[in-house]
Order: structure tokens, then C-alpha cells, then sequence
């Protein structure tokens, strides 16, 4: 699998002035023109601050919840490294199971941390090939690594209908709003870890998890490095109401880390386009490189520029 490179920018720049976590006002429901069929052009320009504090605003939560945190179970055997199953309260007083995983600790050690968000993968969540491949790769890099399992997804996968569910406007708002929140506490989970350096905190998202991932780097301003690979879809208009509260194209210009985009030449062209809007938008140090293959790119054998890119930011 070849993979070759687009645009780098080497000066570091960092995005200022894009507020977040003020009052919001959503308006969901299709106006009845557009459902006759009478719809404007679609908008693929981000919304401007104003608006974007609004949208923030459905994304804020309690920074003085207590964690609650809780270590479940630990296996260090068979592995160079530890392997935890963990638990924290998030808002809406849901319990998130996750795994975090840290390299062998010597007295005094701190490692970076990498946040890496799954995709859509149903009862997997955090026990996917994907998501475990690359825990492993990131924690024999001399990293540690959390990931949970999303809203709706492995171990909170309690609805046999949930796949219909996600397709309800309310719904899909509230489980975007949720995983979003979830995956922030995440960072204030790392913060309280003794392994954690917690100001080398990156993010690592495939897929879903880089649409999940984008709005959590465009949100919060803890991040030291972001890679995003394989970009789903984000169709539409930026200020549609149904939309621009998920819109990545709306979060992408407000993240402050760099950030690597990796995609695949043979993914959906609709994804391969929404790749280059994202490339074009970012205003921090950023680079993007492009795989022959599928959608699925194997953690094990794509980690080349990841890996180079956390070593560069996330050291």
C-alpha cells in the first residue's frame, strides 16, 4: 500500500478568535420549499463566529462534574505494555466504559497521550480490529492511549433498534451531542492520569471517528497534534439548520492543533472531495497524504505519516 503526499504548511500558525461554548438555538424541521423540491444552492462555506458560538453552545457541559473514575480490570500480560478497562461519568450521568493503555512506568515517567476515536462499527465500539490495531502501534510508541466506546456503539449498544434511531432528526442530535461531550471528558480523564504529560494530548480519529473527531479538535483547544483518516462524509449546506451543528466543514477552521488528513484514492468521491475542502479550510500547519486503497486502511502497515506527525507536534 503506497501512499503519497499533498501540501505541507511547516509554519506553525495558531487559529485565534474562534470562540466557543455560548448560548445556541437550533431550529430543526425541513422549511416547505426545500421539501417541494424548491432548494437553494448548497453553502459549503463555514458559518461565521456568531453562529458558531451558538452551535458551540449545544456542546457545553459541567467542567466540575466529578469524573467518578473508576479502573475496572488491568492485564499487563503477554504485552509490552498495560492494558486498563475504565470507566467515567460524563454528562447526562452516562457511565463511559473505555480502554487506556501506557507503556511500562518507571517513577516519575509521563508519556503523551493519544485520544483515538472508532468509527461506525455497530456492537464493536472499542473492540474493533481498527480501534485495536492502532492502540497497539500508538502505545509501542511510546504513548498512551484512550479510547471509548461512543454513544450508542460496543457496550452501550443497549437498543436493538439504534441503527433506525440515528436516522431521527432529535435523536442524532443527541447522540452527536453526547459522543462529542463523552470524548472532551475523555481529555479531562487523561488530565487526572500520573502517566499522562497532559499538555501532549492528541487525537487520532477513522472515519465516523474523524467526523466525531473534527468537531472535538474544532471545540476544545487541549490538543498538541490531531490526525484524521479516511474523512467521512459531511453533505449539505453549512448553515442548513438540520445540519450545521454537525457540519465538519464548521468545526475544521476552528481546530488549533496541525493537523494530518490521511484518505484513500479509492474511497467514495464524495469523501476523496470533502478531504480536499477540509485541506483547504485549515488555518494550523497541516498536510495531507493519499493511500491506494479502500476506505479501510490497516493501522499496522498505514501508520507511517501518523506516527511522524505525532513525533513531530506530540513529543
Amino acid at each position: 500500500m503506497k501512499s503519497k503526499n499533498q501540501s505541507w504548511n511547516p509554519t506553525r500558525t495558531r487559529a485565534a478568535g474562534w470562540p466557543v461554548l455560548v448560548g445556541l438555538t437550533l431550529l430543526l424541521g425541513t422549511p416547505a420549499a426545500a421539501r417541494a423540491g424548491d432548494q437553494a444552492p448548497v453553502n459549503r462555506t463555514p458559518v461565521d463566529d456568531a453562529t458558531f458560538r451558538q452551535i458551540a453552545d449545544l456542546f457545553q457541559y459541567d467542567h466540575t462534574l466529578s469524573l467518578e473514575a473508576a479502573t475496572i480490570g488491568v492485564w499487563p500480560y503477554r504485552i509490552p505494555y498495560v492494558i486498563e478497562k475504565i470507566a467515567y461519568r460524563s454528562a447526562h450521568n452516562e457511565r463511559v466504559p473505555g480502554y487506556f493503555a501506557h507503556p511500562i512506568v518507571e517513577q516519575g515517567q509521563r508519556f503523551p497521550a493519544v485520544l483515538l476515536v472508532h468509527g461506525s462499527n455497530g456492537f464493536w465500539g472499542k473492540n474493533e480490529d481498527w480501534v485495536q490495531d492502532w492502540l497497539d502501534v500508538l502505545v509501542r510508541s511510546g504513548r498512551c492511549v484512550l479510547v471509548i466506546d461512543n454513544y450508542g456503539f460496543g457496550e452501550r449498544m443497549l437498543n436493538p433498534d439504534i441503527e433506525e434511531e440515528r436516522l431521527l432528526p432529535y435523536k442524532t442530535r443527541d447522540m452527536v451531542v453526547q459522543s462529542v461531550i463523552d470524548q472532551r471528558r475523555g481529555i479531562d480523564y487523561l488530565e487526572t492520569r500520573p502517566e499522562v504529560d497532559s499538555k501532549k494530548i492528541g487525537l487520532l480519529g477513522g472515519s465516523r471517528g474523524s467526523w466525531i473527531g473534527a468537531m472535538v479538535a474544532g471545540l476544545d483547544p487541549r490538543f498538541s497534534a490531531v490526525v484524521l483518516t479516511v474523512t467521512q462524509e459531511s453533505n449539505g449546506s453549512t448553515d442548513d439548520p438540520n445540519r450545521r451543528y454537525r457540519h465538519t466543514l464548521n468545526f475544521v477552521p476552528r481546530i488549533t492543533a496541525p493537523v494530518l488528513l490521511v484518505n484513500a484514492t479509492q474511497d467514495k468521491p464524495v469523501r476523496s472531495e470533502l478531504a480536499k475542502e477540509i485541506m483547504g479550510l485549515l488555518r494550523v500547519p497541516k498536510r495531507q497524504v493519499w493511500y491506494e486503497t479502500g476506505h479501510y486502511i490497516a493501522p499496522k502497515t498505514g501508520n507511517k505519516e501518523a506516527l511522524e506527525w505525532f513525533d513531530t507536534y506530540l513529543k
